[in-house]
C-alpha cells in the first residue's frame, strides 16, 4: 500500500511539473508571439512611409559588420579556443585532495598475548595532499597523514596512539613524457588553434566588409545607369518635339517622325528596366548591411553620399605578393598549423619511448599519545624515505603507427601549403592584371565620354542646319549615352577590381581603418 501511494504521489507530482512547465511554455509562447505580433506591426507601419536613408560607404560598411550573424559566430569561435587554453593549462595546475576514514574490526584473538577473546580495533585516518606537474614533466605530491589507532592489544604500550607524517613525494620521467615541450605541447596547439580561430575570424570581417563595399559600388553603377537611362529618354524627347515642330512645317517625312517615336518608346521601356534594377542593387545593399531586418528602415529609399572616384592607385606586383604572404589570414593560418604538427610529430615520437620515472619520497614521523603530542614529535630524526624506478616498455605498435600517420599528416599540410603559396600566387598576378586593365579602361572610357560628348553636340548643330538625318541623330545620342554608362561602369569596375585585391593581399581591414577586438 505505501509503494502504490508513493507511485501515486510521483505521478501526481510529474503531472503537476509537466502541467506547470506547459503553463510556463505557454506564457513564454504568448509574449513571443505578441513580440512578433508588435514587429510584424512596426514593419508594416514603416512600408507605409516615405523615408529616405542617406548613407556612405562607412556608413554601409558599419551596417555589415554591427550585425553580421556569421560574423557575430566567428567573434565566439576565439572566445571558445581560449578556453581551451585555459583547460590545457589546468593540467599543471595543483590539486587538494582530503580523505577520511574510520575502520572498526572486531575478531577471535588468535594469541592470549592480546589480553581479549575478542580482539577490537580502531582505526581513523586523517589524510590531506596537494599534488600536480611541474611543466618539465615533474609531479609533486605534498602529504600530511594523520592517524590515531586504539585496538585491545595488551603489547600495544601507547593506546590508543597519533601518528602524524608529513612526506613529500616527486617522481621525474627519464625519457617518455620528458621535457618542457612534451609537456606544454597541448598548450601550444591550443594556443595555436585560438590563433587560428582569430585569423578565420579576421577573414570573415574582411570578406563582409568586401561585399559590402561592392554592394556599394554595385548600387552607385545602377543609379547612374537609371540617371543615364532617363538623361537618354530625355534627349529623345526633346527631339521628338523638334521633329513634331518640322513635321507641321513639312520639313520632315512621317517616317522620321515615327522613328523618333519609336525610339522614344523604346528608351522608356529602357528607363523602367533600370529602374527595377536599382530596386533590385538597393535590396542587395539592404541584405548585406542587414538594413533588411531593422523594422524602421527595411523600406527606406537608401541615398548615397559618396560617388565613385577615380584614384588612381599604384599597383606593384612584388609588393602585393609581399603583402599577400604577410597578411593574408589563411596563409597565417596554414603556417600556424604547420608548427601544431611539427609538435604532433614530437609527442608522437616521445610515445615511443619506454617508461623510465625516478620516485623519491621524504617524510618525518611523530607519534604520542595525542594528537598535540604526535605534532611536537615530528622531527627530523624519524624519518621515512623511499628511492626507486619504474621502468615501463609497451610493445608499441599503436604509437608507431601513430607516430608514422602524424608524419604522414605534415606531409599532406606541406603539399597543401605549397599550393596554397602557388595559388596566391597566381591570384595576386591576376588581380594585379585586372586592376591595371580597369585602370586603363577608366582612361579610354573617360576619353571616349569626352569625345563622344564634343561630337554629339557638334551633330546637334548640324541637324538644326538640316545635315544630319533623325535616324543618325538617334544614333549619335545612343553613343553619347553608351559612352557616359561606360565610364561609371569603368570607374565602379576599378575601384572593385582594387577592393578584391585589398582582400587577396589581407590588407582590407587596414585600407579601411577596422580594427579587431582582440
Amino acid at each position: 500500500m505505501l509503494k502504490r501511494a508513493l507511485i501515486f504521489c510521483l505521478n501526481i507530482g510529474l503531472f503537476c511539473n509537466l502541467v506547470s512547465f506547459a503553463t510556463a511554455n505557454d506564457k513564454l509562447s504568448e509574449a513571443e508571439e505578441r513580440a512578433r505580433e508588435i514587429e510584424k506591426a512596426i514593419f508594416m507601419a514603416s512600408g507605409t512611409q516615405d523615408r529616405v536613408l542617406r548613407i556612405g560607404l562607412i556608413d554601409c560598411i558599419a551596417y555589415a559588420l554591427k550585425n553580421n550573424s556569421e560574423i557575430l559566430i566567428k567573434h565566439i569561435e576565439p572566445k571558445l579556443k581560449e578556453d581551451d587554453v585555459k583547460i590545457a593549462k589546468a593540467d599543471f595546475e595543483p590539486t587538494f585532495n582530503a580523505q577520511y576514514s574510520l575502520n572498526d574490526n572486531s575478531e577471535i584473538s588468535s594469541s592470549t598475548l592480546q589480553g581479549a577473546d575478542v580482539f577490537n580495533t580502531q582505526d581513523m585516518n586523517l589524510n590531506a595532499d596537494v599534488s600536480g606537474k611541474f611543466i618539465s614533466g615533474t609531479e609533486y605530491k605534498m602529504e600530511f597523514l594523520n592517524q590515531r589507532y586504539k585496538s585491545d592489544s595488551t603489547y600495544q604500550s601507547i593506546n590508543p596512539y597519533y601518528a602524524v607524517e608529513p612526506k613529500i613525494t616527486i617522481t621525474q620521467p627519464l625519457f617518455r613524457d620528458f621535457g618542457i615541450m612534451v609537456n606544454k605541447a597541448d598548450i601550444i596547439i591550443a594556443q595555436n588553434n585560438r590563433l587560428q580561430s582569430g585569423a578565420s575570424f579576421k577573414d570573415t570581417v574582411m570578406d563582409t566588409t568586401s561585399k559590402a563595399k561592392i554592394a556599394y559600388y554595385n548600387y552607385i553603377f545602377y543609379l547612374e545607369n537609371y540617371a543615364i537611362a532617363k538623361l537618354s529618354l530625355e534627349r529623345a524627347q526633346h527631339l521628338l518635339e523638334i521633329n513634331k515642330a518640322r513635321y507641321q512645317k513639312g520639313l520632315i517625312s512621317s517616317v522620321d517622325l515615327l522613328e523618333t517615336e519609336a525610339a522614344a518608346a523604346q528608351r522608356e521601356k529602357t528607363v523602367l528596366t533600370a529602374e527595377a534594377q536599382v530596386r533590385k542593387a538597393e535590396d542587395d545593399l539592404k541584405l548585406i548591411t542587414n538594413l533588411v531586418d531593422n523594422p524602421e528602415v527595411w523600406n527606406a529609399k537608401i541615398e548615397l553620399i559618396d560617388k565613385p572616384e577615380f584614384i588612381v592607385q599604384e599597383v606593384d606586383l612584388l609588393q602585393s605578393l609581399k603583402d599577400a604572404f604577410e597578411y593574408r589570414p589563411d596563409y597565417y593560418s596554414a603556417k600556424i598549423d604547420l608548427k601544431s604538427r611539427d609538435i604532433k610529430i614530437m609527442t608522437a615520437k616521445n610515445a615511443l619511448l619506454p617508461t623510465v620515472d625516478l620516485t623519491g619520497s621524504l617524510g618525518l614521523n611523530g607519534l604520542g599519545n595525542d594528537y598535540q603530542n604526535a605534532l611536537e614529535k615530528v622531527d627530523p630524526d624519524y624519518t621515512d624515505w623511499s628511492v626507486g624506478v619504474k621502468f615501463s616498455l609497451p610493445w608499441g605498435s599503436g604509437d608507431r603507427a601513430k607516430s608514422d600517420q602524424r608524419q604522414l599528416e605534415k606531409t599532406q599540410a606541406l603539399l597543401a601549403f605549397k599550393r596554397l603559396e602557388q595559388n596566391i600566387i597566381l591570384e595576386i598576378r591576376d588581380k594585379v592584371r585586372l586592376a591595371r586593365t580597369q585602370k586603363q579602361q577608366v582612361d579610354v572610357a573617360k576619353l571616349s565620354k569626352e569625345k563622344e560628348t564634343q561630337n554629339y553636340e557638334a551633330q546637334k548643330e548640324r541637324y538644326v542646319a538640316g545635315q544630319v538625318s533623325t535616324h543618325d541623330m538617334l544614333d549619335y545620342q545612343d553613343k553619347l549615352s553608351q559612352a557616359e554608362l561606360d565610364y561609371v561602369k569603368a570607374l565602379v569596375d576599378y575601384n572593385i577590381a582594387l577592393i578584391n585585391l585589398d582582400k587577396s593581399q589581407g590588407i582590407t581591414l587596414a585600407k579601411n581603418d577596422i580594427k579587431l577586438e582582440e
